[in-house]
């Protein structure tokens, strides 16, 4: 089960990450330079929250498969 779960939760942050790196091309390509360095300012909280909501649940499989094998043993 716990090599179930972190097969997904990687599968889960890879396809977090594509997305991710496919959207930020994309801003660099449609709408320029400096539309995507705003999408690094500090102050863009809503790009941070999107990431952090994209990433999450392939975090949390991850640890979570990691604290079942630890019980197991």
């Amino acid at each position: 089960m716990a090599k179930v779960l972190r097969l997904l939760g990687y599968v889960l942050l890879g396809l977090g990450v594509a997305i991710i790196v496919v959207g930020l091309g994309a801003v660099l390509v449609s709408q320029g330079w400096e539309a995507f360095t705003d999408l690094f300012s500090p102050f863009n909280l809503l790009n941070l929250l999107v990431m952090t909501v994209i990433l999450v649940p392939g975090i949390l499989l991850v640890s979570l498969a990691e604290r079942m094998e630890k019980r197991k043993n």
